[in-house]
C-alpha cells in the first residue's frame, strides 16, 4: 500500500526533524513513554519499514525517504527491537520479508494511507486531492489527452498525475494509485475492469484525400506510402479480410512508437493501420481519413487496474465512474 506522494513528503520532513538525536532528548521528558503506553512504536521507524517492506530493499527507501542507508537499516532494526519480532530476513544483501513482516507491513501500510487521507481531509484547500495514474504513452498522449480536460471539469478538487511507461504496473514499486493498461486481462491480486476493445483499421493523410476519393480495391492502394507500426502486425489481417495480400504491402517505413506512426501517416502524405482508440483525435479533426474497408477487431483490450485496499476511495471511485462514462462501445 502507498501513501500520497503529499502526505509522503510531509512525513519525510518530519521524519528528518524527529531524528534519533531529537527523539533521544524527547524520550526522558515523556515524549516516548506516553506514545509506548499505546503500544505504539517511533513513527520514524514504522515509516522506513513500510517503505523498506515496498520496496524490498533498504537502499531503495533510504533514496525514497531521503535518508542514508543505514539510518533506514537502524530505524527497522529499532522497531524490531521494540516489538521484539524479526520482520525481514538478510541475506547476501538482499531482505525478505518474514511471515511476521508481511502481516505487520499490510496493516502499517493501511494505517499511513488512512492517516494520510485524514491530514487532506484537515488541509487548508477545500478537500483537495491528488491522484497518480500510470498510462501507456501512446494511450496518455492519444486517448487520455483529448478527454482529461473534462475530467478536471467535473473534478476540480481533483489533481491528477500521470506517469508514461510500458512496463507492468507493479503497485508498491512506484507511486501510482490506479493504472490503465492493455492486454489480455486477468491481472492478478488487482481489482481489474475491462473499459474497451479496439479495431485496427486503414486510414490515410488528408492530403491524399483527393487522390484517394475512387479507391474500391486494396490493391488501389499500392502506389501509396504504407507507414507500419512494429508493435502491432494486424495489418497484414486487415490487408487479407479485404482480399489484399499482406506481401505487397511489406514496403514502407516502420516505426517502434505508435505515436510516431500515427504522426508519420499524418504528416508524411502516407496511409497504414492504426487502432481506433488511439487514432479517433486525429479522425475526429480530419488530420486523418477512414479508408472504405472493413476494419479488424484487435485481440486485445483495454482495463482499469487498482489495488483492492485503495478501490473505495472517493477519488479512486471519481476517476472510475469517469472511465465509464467516457469509454467507446466495445
Amino acid at each position: 500500500m502507498l501513501m500520497q506522494p503529499a502526505m509522503r513528503r510531509a512525513l519525510k520532513t518530519r521524519l528528518e526533524q524527529l531524528n534519533p538525536g531529537a527523539l533521544s532528548r524527547l524520550e526522558p521528558v515523556g515524549f516516548d513513554s506516553n506514545r509506548m503506553r499505546r503500544g505504539l512504536p517511533p513513527l520514524q521507524t514504522l515509516i522506513a519499514f513500510e517503505a523498506a517492506a515496498r520496496l524490498k530493499s533498504f537502499t531503495l527507501a533510504a533514496s525514497e525517504l531521503n535518508l542514508t542507508q543505514p539510518a533506514v537499516s537502524q530505524q527497522v532494526k529499532l522497531l524490531e527491537h521494540r516489538l521484539g519480532v524479526s520482520l525481514f530476513r538478510r541475506s547476501n544483501n538482499q531482505i525478505d520479508l518474514t511471515e511476521q513482516g508481511e502481516q505487520f507491513a499490510e496493516a502499517v501500510g493501511a494505517m499511513l494511507d488512512t492517516l494520510g487521507e485524514s491530514v487532506q481531509e484537515l488541509a487548508p484547500d477545500e478537500g483537495r486531492t491528488m491522484l497518480t495514474v500510470s498510462l501507456l504513452p501512446s494511450f496518455a498522449s492519444t486517448w487520455f489527452a483529448t478527454r482529461a480536460s473534462r475530467f478536471f471539469d467535473q473534478h476540480p478538487l481533483i489533481d491528477l498525475i500521470t506517469l508514461s511507461t510500458v512496463a507492468c504496473t507493479g503497485f508498491g514499486q512506484e507511486e501510482a494509485d490506479v493504472a490503465i493498461r492493455w492486454g489480455p486481462g486477468g491481472t492478478l491480486n488487482v481489482y481489474e475492469e475491462r473499459l474497451f476493445g479496439e479495431r485496427h483499421m486503414l486510414v490515410a493523410s488528408a492530403q491524399l484525400k483527393d487522390q484517394l476519393a475512387g479507391v474500391q480495391k486494396i490493391e488501389d492502394l499500392l502506389g501509396c506510402r504504407f507507414f507500419h507500426d512494429t508493435n502491432h502486425s494486424e495489418w497484414r489481417a486487415v490487408i487479407a479480410q479485404n482480399g489484399g495480400d499482406p506481401e505487397q504491402f511489406e514496403h514502407g517505413a516502420y516505426f517502434g512508437d505508435t505515436s510516431a506512426t500515427l504522426n508519420a501517416i499524418t504528416f508524411g502524405g502516407g496511409i497504414g493501420v492504426v487502432r481506433d482508440v488511439v487514432a479517433q483525435h486525429f479522425l475526429d479533426s480530419g488530420a486523418l481519413i477512414p479508408l472504405p474497408f472493413t476494419p479488424v477487431d484487435g485481440p486485445f483490450s483495454y482495463h482499469f487496474l487498482c489495488p483492492h485496499s485503495r478501490l473505495d476511495q472517493p477519488r479512486v471511485q471519481a476517476f472510475l465512474n469517469w472511465l465509464r462514462a467516457e469509454k467507446q462501445p466495445a
